[in-house]
């Protein structure tokens, strides 16, 4: 037997434990970084992973003061699901139908064309991304209603040749990189598809379906100054051109169009390629395309109307001069105590909105009234070569007559009774609508005082049931006399009543009611009018004399109402602004209006952050009392009950500055007044959690264009019920939505999330969809409030418009979904009114919002930061707390510790700040109170904070990785000792 050796001291793993130990300390400083950030976005992560920071002691479940009508998830998706149908076969437009191209026969062979027939829009990009995973495809679709797809062209687009052209943006993208020239449409070439595709043409040769998808989003504007494969984002493609010949040459029986964009197309290539049918399909949600398909097939007579004017060059629009903003001339990069422009914030571009009310129909027929009448200044302008299809238009399957135009004025109501007998003369049942707009007489005062009228603007409407062949209805309408009155900046500071004869005529669109109008003048075809008018659809009211009273006083609150948005004009700081008139269309024409310098009072009013000087003047209100009461003790009662008064004598400073700082997609906890954390999240299609990182939704409805196409207020009244039951299932209490902006381009963004160009229809439409949802107990936070209307440079973009287009074009929607909606709360945009951000102005927040249209509920901005923000020392400016609390904002959709820690810090001392939180927080609070948050808590109940654990786990864990680190170091430095000792 070998005797063994004997063994020698045991080698230092010297490299081993120094690498040990590097990676420990760098987990350790990684660990310590990620935990001061992750506990600087609390909120956003307890969000994001469904964390309770409560626990609800004596939660008494038969207090529930909001209750479901469905006994299961199953059954309010299912009725999510027949509403959703029913509005996108109401909404769908039928563009036109040359030949009675529509309905297709069942068996009907169908090749379905463009990359984009595989991947319908659903929904836009952003904030408002909502998940459509179970939507049919457009195939299994038409497929369901009888109709034969052709397969090869289907599997050419979803996995062959022609899936390898994929668009910009896509769907779930949060803006675009890159800018709006990096907008692709991406259409698969012609020379690509194979000759087996071609060749299968022929068998699926009765019907070309051809989808033209724009996908448009938060973020980015559409293009209409070049992108990737064009110029104008709203006409074809030379791609999309050259699929079109290729269909004509293959000798299609029938071409059908889908427009599947919720920014008006250009309809000029309808005609270019002899389509025989178009229907707007709009974004369909989840499950619209079933109703386009039952509408393809004529299961479904289409009903909807346009809420755009559709042109063949939307560049025609006045707003369109200027449209993508400005840089002020003085900006200087090297300044950044003046100057800031981060991708949520900045200060340094602004717009000007010369067009003055002449946005969408209101431009277009008012200056083709003035051609017919011959004024003077009207210039080269062709109605006929510049719309399409007006405002308010869309076909059916069946021919409806009208008969016994009706009008009556009913001094009890302050209101004109209009009333139409519609006949279904055709031989399908179907759904009509009867449109009624006003005309106002433009007078000599109106020149004088730079008050503009259009010539043509919607005042009421009203759907038909679903007439039958040769039944009839007589459809009744009522328009308040206040619609007729226009806001006077520069005379009377208030809305007045001209002088005059008033006209109300009913149409099938804001063209044809035009038309009636100027029949009842004694105009023809003779004077340049593009089609008779009837004159049997017409009345006439005659005012006296001007009113300058009537309506200067709310009608709900009794508050004067007065100008209120004189900063909101260039002049105010200097600079002329020449407002788009009908008394000279070509000389107020819009013009470039870059190289304007920002002047010190300018500067002054954009750079508001941590101006406020402190003040301890003034009587403190009480703070952290022990007055024993509950938030749930306060369910049901006024705004003023004097009770109140004790609950908010409860609350302390760093409550209150908890829960206005930092308001991130939720209501913060009050322990103290038992008030739980809310769940408060997006829905212009639905409500979604997309941006906050929870997946879980129900139902996503078509656009709010075809919502608001629908004409129908009961229709929508049942889609907001609808929604209001999807929140309720959900455990949510606030919808950030619906939003109010309005159309002004076809250009913007976000117009898929708003209306209409028309504030009438905008705003009548919300009313029934916010009251429908806060029925269920949901409070509403109607947005952006206000001047939201493009994406390009918009956050904190200075806007710059007169009073009258301000009142009357973008705050009257706001103001009917609160008036005739009852909607609590509203979200504000990133635009600034003039130079003032929209959250620190008194006039807007607070005169305005409160004063006249007497709001109940409070204001949250729109996104104001959050940790990652805070991580890197970034501070947001543009949002000041403590101009915003004074001005009548009242929470700040903030993760972040930025506002509470400047209420708390700063302020905490300043009576005036600490009076103007606790006023935030009594709106805040009694709108929770009221809502289904409450739901199984009582006077009894006592929420309980408690931290979740992984606030407890995180710093547990860098802990052990420290003591890790500490023992390794430990070890390295005692292996390098030997390793010395044995040298």
């Amino acid at each position: 037997m070998e005797d063994k050796k004997p063994h020698g001291p045991k080698k230092p793993r010297v490299v081993l434990w120094a690498a040990v130990s590097a990676v420990l300390v760098v987990l350790t400083v990684a660990g310590a970084v990620g935990t001061y950030v992750a506990f600087g976005s609390t909120q956003a992560i307890n969000i994001a992973l469904q964390i309770d920071t409560y626990k609800t002691e004596n939660e008494n479940p038969d207090a529930q003061y909001f209750t479901s009508e469905f006994d299961s998830v199953e059954e309010v998706e299912a009725n999510g699901q027949a509403v959703a149908e029913e509005v996108a076969g109401e909404g769908i437009v039928l563009l036109r139908n040359n030949n009675d191209a529509l309905p297709l026969s069942a068996g009907d062979a169908v090749s379905t064309f463009s990359h984009s027939s595989t991947a319908i829009g659903t929904c836009g990009t952003g904030s408002a991304d909502i998940d459509t995973s179970k939507a049919p495809t457009l195939c299994a679709a038409l497929e369901e209603v009888g109709l034969s797809v052709n397969p090869t062209l289907w599997d050419f687009y979803e996995t062959g040749a022609g899936s390898e052209y994929p668009s910009q943006p896509s769907k779930g993208m949060n803006g675009l990189e890159g800018g709006r020239s990096a907008y692709h449409v991406n259409e698969v070439p012609a020379d690509v598809y194979t000759d087996d595709v071609r060749s299968s043409f022929e068998a699926y040769g009765d019907v070309a379906l051809v989808t033209i998808k724009r996908v448009s989003g938060e973020m980015f504007d559409m293009p209409n100054d070049g992108f990737v494969d064009g110029t104008d984002s709203l006409d074809l493609t030379q791609q999309e051109r050259d699929m079109f010949q290729m269909i004509e040459d293959a000798g299609f029986d029938k071409v059908v169009v889908l427009i599947n964009s919720t920014n008006a197309f250009d309809c000029s290539f309808l005609d270019e390629y002899d389509v025989d049918a178009a229907l707007w399909i709009g974004y369909t949600g989840t499950w619209g395309l079933n109703a386009v398909a039952d509408i393809l097939v004529g299961n479904v007579n289409p009903s909807g109307g346009l809420v755009d004017t559709y042109t063949y060059d939307n560049s025609t629009a006045p707003a369109m001069v200027d449209f993508y903003t400005n840089q002020w001339a003085n900006v200087d990069q090297e300044d950044q105590q003046t100057w800031y422009n981060l991708q949520l914030d900045g200060n340094q571009y602004y717009t000007v909105y010369q067009e003055g009310i002449y946005v969408g129909y209101r431009y277009y027929e008012t200056r083709y009234e003035d051609v017919v009448l011959g004024t003077a200044g009207v210039g080269d302008y062709d109605y006929a070569s510049t719309v399409a299809y007006p405002f308010g238009h869309g076909l059916s399957y069946t021919d409806f007559a009208w008969s016994d135009y009706q009008m009556t004025y009913d001094q009890a109501t302050d209101a004109f009774d209009v009333s139409v007998t519609v006949t279904n003369a055709g031989d399908a049942a179907g759904k009509d609508i009867v449109q009624v707009y006003f005309q106002s007489p433009y007078t000599d005062y109106d020149r004088e005082q730079g008050i503009e009228k259009a010539s043509v603007e919607l005042a009421g409407f009203a759907k038909t049931k679903l007439l039958e062949p040769g039944e009839s209805q007589t459809v009744n309408v009522s328009v308040d006399r206040s619609e007729l009155a226009a806001y006077d900046r520069n005379g009377a500071g208030t809305y007045v009543l001209d002088a005059g004869t008033y006209y109300l005529a009913a149409g099938q669109d804001a063209h044809a009611a035009l038309n009636n109008i100027l029949a009842a003048k004694g105009r023809t075809v003779a004077d340049g009018m593009t089609a008779e008018g009837d004159a049997a659809f017409v009345a006439t009211y005659e005012n006296p004399a001007l009113d300058a009273e009537t309506f200067s006083v709310s009608e709900t609150t009794g508050a004067a109402i007065e100008n209120q948005f004189d900063t909101a004009e260039l002049s105010n700081y200097g600079t002329d602004v020449t407002y788009l008139s009908r008394s000279d269309w070509t000389g107020t024409w819009p013009r470039e209006m870059g190289g304007i310098t920002a002047t010190d009072q300018m500067l002054k009013e954009i750079n508001l952050y941590q101006t406020h000087e402190v003040s301890t003047d003034g009587e403190m209100p009480v703070t952290g009392a022990d007055n024993g009461l509950t938030l749930a003790m306060m369910i049901g009662r006024d705004y003023d009950d004097p009770q109140w008064d004790e609950l908010l004598d409860q609350l302390t400073v760093s409550e209150m500055a908890t829960l206005i700082g930092e308001g991130y997609h939720n209501t913060a906890l009050i322990a103290s007044v038992s008030k739980p954390a809310t769940v408060d999240d997006n829905g212009p299609q639905g409500f979604t959690q997309t941006l906050t990182g929870v997946a879980v939704s129900r139902t996503a409805y078509p656009d709010a264009n075809i919502m608001a196409a629908t004409y129908n207020v009961e229709l929508m009244g049942r889609l907001g019920e609808a929604l209001g039951e999807d929140m309720l299932s959900l455990g949510a209490s606030g919808l950030y939505g619906p939003n109010m902006n309005c159309h002004r381009t076809a250009y913007s963004g976000r117009n898929f999330e708003y209306y209409s160009e028309d504030p009438f229809l905008s705003g009548t439409i919300a009313a029934a969809e916010v009251a429908g949802i806060q029925s269920k107990g949901a409070y509403v936070y109607i947005k952006h409030f206000a001047l939201n209307d493009a994406e390009t440079n918009c956050r904190c973009l200075s806007t710059f418009a007169n009073e009258q287009a301000i009142r009357e074009v973008y705050l009257e929607p706001f103001r009917k979904a609160i008036e005739d909606g009852g909607a609590h709360n509203v979200m504000n945009s990133f635009a600034r009114v003039g130079t003032t951000w929209t959250g620190a102005h008194e006039g807007l927040m607070t005169n305005v919002l409160r004063g006249e249209w007497g709001m109940d509920g409070f204001a949250i901005t729109d996104f104001s930061g959050n940790s990652a923000f805070a991580a890197y020392g970034i501070k947001l400016r543009s949002f000041d707390v403590a101009h915003g609390v004074l001005a009548g904002t009242d929470m700040w959709d903030s993760s972040a510790t930025q506002w509470t820690d400047d209420l708390n810090q700063l302020y905490a001392e300043d009576p005036s700040i600490v009076s103007a939180m606790r006023e935030s927080s009594h709106r805040i609070l009694y709108t929770v109170a009221n809502s289904s948050a409450m739901n199984g808590i009582d006077a009894d109940t006592r929420i309980v904070e408690v931290t979740p654990w992984w606030q407890i786990a995180l710093p547990a864990l860098v802990v052990v990785i420290l003591v890790l680190a500490v023992l390794s170091i430990a070890r390295l430095v005692k292996g390098v000792k030997m390793k010395k000792a044995m040298k």
